[in-house]
């Protein structure tokens, strides 16, 4: 049986011959269409690039507010200090970076919604894993001036995430080892990060500010996941419930 040959040079001509033909016109279409090519390649890697460092946040958020919230649930302060029956609670100097000493409730934010505070506004431990911090040069609960504290809106739990909702006629609570204080929303106003009036014994951005006052700040990263710059949110006491000790 006679086994064909094949013309393998021919078919090498005749390859070359069509790549020639095909070089113009594969030049024209690269000139053409080189960038938007490009730029659509490039936005698909910033999207892969984008999605991969922010999978995880996304993922974890959830987990890590059920398990701060978890934290707020089950923890317990210890007896109230001894007082006479109208005495308020006497300043308590709270020191260590993520030392617990408040609870804050939001309803606004959920029915069931409950963080501790710790003190200092450290990512590690304070913000990240206990939920919210205490600039430690502004007042404690319930003191002249103001408490002002700092979680964030994404990533690590997202505390504050809807602290934008916040409007007239709502209250945040704050419960200490002494007491329950009852704040009233007052205002929201945007900043840039260096603005650290907002934070002090009287704000001067906020309407109405006046001596002697007990105000509460709520700061956060504004937009979510960006921080060009910080979203304030200013409260005002208005009650006080006292804690009773059961030692006598």
């Amino acid at each position: 049986m006679k086994v064909p040959q094949i013309n393998f040079l021919g078919h090498l001509r005749a390859f070359w011959a069509d790549a020639r033909a095909w070089m113009p016109r594969a030049r024209a279409f690269s000139r053409k269409h080189w960038l938007p090519l490009t730029s659509a390649a490039l936005l698909v890697t910033s999207g892969v690039l984008a999605l991969a460092a922010n999978w995880q946040p996304l993922v974890s958020d959830p987990i890590t507010s059920s398990q701060q919230s978890n934290l707020a649930n089950s923890y317990h302060f210890a007896e109230p200090h001894k007082r006479t029956k109208h005495q308020l609670p006497k300043p308590v100097n709270i020191t260590r970076e993520g030392q617990v000493f408040a609870r804050v409730t939001v309803p606004r934010f959920g029915d069931n919604w409950v963080r501790l505070v710790g003190q200092g506004v450290r990512w590690n431990p304070t913000l990240n894993e206990i939920g919210i911090g205490h600039y430690r040069q502004t007042q404690m609960p319930g003191e002249v001036g103001n408490f002002a504290i700092a979680a964030h809106r994404g990533g690590f739990g997202g505390t504050f995430r809807n602290i934008d909702q916040l409007r007239a006629g709502d209250k945040v609570f704050v419960e200490t080892r002494d007491a329950v204080y009852t704040y009233k929303y007052l205002q929201t106003k945007v900043v840039k990060p260096n603005d650290i009036n907002t934070i002090s014994r009287q704000p001067r951005e906020l309407i109405g500010v006046h001596k002697g006052a007990k105000y509460m700040t709520m700061t956060s990263c504004y937009p979510t996941w960006v921080n060009t710059h910080r979203i304030v949110v200013w409260l005002e006491l208005i009650k006080t419930d006292l804690k009773v000790s059961n030692e006598g």
